[in-house]
């Protein structure tokens, strides 16, 4: 998964500091702070690991059925 820096998003400016942001590929949303980025591109990987689960153990109640 490829992360990108957009420079034309608007910075966030708190403290006197710059936050800039961070444009994720997979869903679209602006990240502020862009060291942020991994933690959300790891709720993704999460999120779709448990889809497939999902989705497996549904496959196996269906074959199941199929077979009775």
């Amino acid at each position: 998964m490829r992360t990108v820096l957009v420079t034309n998003l608007v910075a966030i400016s708190i403290a006197n500091k710059k936050l800039h942001a961070a444009k994720c590929a997979e869903c679209g949303a602006k990240i502020y702070p862009s060291s942020l980025m991994k933690p959300h591109l790891a709720r993704h990987r999460l999120k779709q690991k448990s889809l497939i689960t999902e989705l497996r153990e549904l496959q196996h109640s269906i074959e199941r059925m199929r077979i009775a």
